[in-house]
């Protein structure tokens, strides 16, 4: 009896000595990630010939909107279903679509050789100011190895009005600076080798004598989706014949 007494502390001395001796994980190293089940599959991609079919019929549109002796062309994206008038289809008499913009991951497949898409549009005046933003969903179907439009919803239409700009600008006499950075972003959108388009926001006092009004300008190739947009403000000082635009600084 004795004997095993004396064993016992040698065989838990012998316990700890094996535990202390067992390597140890670094701090530093990651934890072991357990996944359960599979993984998610990847979603799919956008079918080419969908992609090409919505390009082409947002640029039949837009040369429609730029000639109006084109909406025929655009009509035969429409299966007999569709019924849209000229607004719908090309804007207000006088304006441009200037940019069009949709995502290859926006495409649904429907099955039975159909999709739906959601399309952003950007309409402009003559003069080259943004007059309206909408969205647009649209289902396709196949046809004659291509697509052509089955239903066309408008959705989210936005005016881009200027009567509080104007507000604005009386409030702080300032509607001559107002009209002189207008007349700037005319010019600049008639200089441009792309369609372009500009937006005022609005009209803030920047210390004695100057006035900032906050701009939006875009860019867009014709016929191709997608559009380039700066915030660009301009800067005005009074002077002794009126506001006057400040030089950019460089």
């Amino acid at each position: 009896m004795p004997a095993v007494i004396q064993r016992i502390p040698a065989l838990i001395l012998l316990a700890f000595t094996v535990a202390f001796a067992a390597p140890r994980a670094s701090a530093s190293e990651a934890p072991t990630e357990i996944r359960l089940g599979k993984p998610p599959q990847p979603a799919p991609k956008a079918d080419p010939a969908a992609v090409h079919a919505v390009e082409r019929f947002f640029a039949a549109r837009q040369s429609a909107s730029m000639d109006r002796s084109r909406l025929p062309a655009a009509r035969r994206w429409l299966t007999a279903a569709v019924k849209v008038d000229p607004s719908t289809l090309a804007g207000e008499p006088g304006q441009t679509l200037v940019a069009f913009d949709f995502q290859d991951g926006a495409i649904e497949r429907l099955g039975n050789g159909r999709f739906r898409v959601s399309v952003y549009l950007l309409f402009a005046d003559r003069q080259g100011k943004v007059a309206e933003s909408r969205d647009e969903v649209l289902t396709f179907t196949g046809q004659a190895a291509s697509y052509v439009c089955a239903s066309l919803k408008t959705t989210n239409v936005m005016r881009w009005d200027t009567a509080e700009v104007v507000k604005s600008a009386e409030r702080l006499h300032s509607s001559q600076a107002l009209e002189t950075a207008d007349q700037s972003l005319k010019s600049w959108t008639q200089e441009q080798n792309r369609l372009a388009a500009y937006s005022i926001e609005d009209v803030y006092p920047a210390g004695t004598g100057r006035i900032m009004i906050p701009c939006l300008k875009f860019t867009a190739a014709i016929g191709t989706r997608g559009y380039d947009v700066v915030d660009s403000p301009i800067m005005m000082r009074r002077g002794p014949r009126g506001f006057q635009i400040e030089p950019a600084a460089n």
